[in-house]
């Protein structure tokens, strides 16, 4: 557990702990304004039911953007490993091109007359370097293509981070709005629960 849940954790339970000290009042029914009509009914009741559904989505939505961060980089893994498999299929074919010509050409040589020895000398020679300058580029493409991946996936998963800190930032100033509201909520209810006491009390004890 990261240090954001453990934080939305530890308020939830002062929370939890104020509603257990406050249990009575919390309880105590009110008369609610719905614009359209008036109920009455517990307040403090109905503010920790939007606090418990408001953390509730929170905690779906951080568990739904981890799972797809773990997703998207896992297919991006995938298709890293398919691009390193298709880079080293290519460059056994070329090799085994490389190869079956060789050997069909030095076969004809073979068969051709004797006073062609010197010249299926220098064929073999000129395709020994050849076979050499193909393996360095050959081995300079893969490396190139190695380098390509490493740096593709090196920025993405740079990106899918940033994407992550952008939502956590959102996430955490969320809560941190959704807090406020509720604490002034909590405010207005308290100072709205304590002009009632005064107005409730006797003449008597006023004086």
């Amino acid at each position: 557990m990261n240090l954001r849940n453990l934080t939305v954790l530890i308020i939830l339970l002062l929370v939890a702990l104020f509603a257990g000290l406050n249990w009575s009042l919390i309880t105590a029914p009110s008369e609610i304004n719905l614009l359209f009509t008036r109920i009455s009914a517990p307040l403090g009741m109905i503010l920790l039911g939007v606090v418990a559904l408001l953390s509730l989505l929170y905690f779906i939505f951080i568990a739904v953007i981890e799972t797809g961060a773990l997703l998207e980089i896992r297919r991006y893994a995938r298709q890293v490993e398919q691009a390193r498999k298709l880079a080293d299929q290519a460059e056994a074919s070329r090799f085994k091109e490389l190869k079956g010509y060789l050997e069909e050409h030095l076969g004809a040589l073979a068969e051709g007359q004797s006073g062609l020895k010197e010249h299926v000398g220098r064929t073999v020679t000129e395709a020994k370097n050849e076979l050499a300058l193909e393996h360095d580029t050959l081995k300079s493409q893969h490396s190139e293509i190695s380098g390509r991946v490493e740096q593709a996936s090196e920025q993405l998963k740079s990106e899918l981070l940033s994407r992550l800190e952008g939502l956590e930032q959102k996430v955490s100033a969320d809560v941190e709005r959704a807090g406020n509201t509720l604490a002034a909520y909590l405010g207005e209810l308290e100072d709205h629960l304590l002009g009632r006491s005064d107005e409730a009390k006797p003449p008597s004890e006023e004086a």
